[in-house]
């Protein structure tokens, strides 16, 4: 019969994963993961920053409807 998976795992074990998980929660890692959505967040980034300041906030109330939404998330383009 096989182990059962309910088991703790070990601190060495534990030190392990969370290092694992660690190395991949980087916005790198993300960016790896979903080149196109990068691509839509720094281009909503860059329109926002040459705006004037009284067009910034409007703009970035949209900008944050959209990503909310998942408009310029792109990541089911790259497939």
């Amino acid at each position: 019969m096989a182990e059962s998976q309910d088991q703790p795992l070990s601190v060495e074990e534990a030190k392990a994963r969370l290092l694992e998980v660690a190395a991949e929660a980087t916005p790198a890692a993300w960016v790896r993961e979903h080149p196109w959505g990068a691509v839509g967040l720094a281009f909503g980034a860059g329109l926002l920053a040459g705006l004037a300041p009284p067009e910034r906030r409007p703009a970035a109330d949209t900008l944050a409807r959209m990503v909310s939404t998942g408009l310029l998330m792109a990541t089911r383009l790259r497939d």
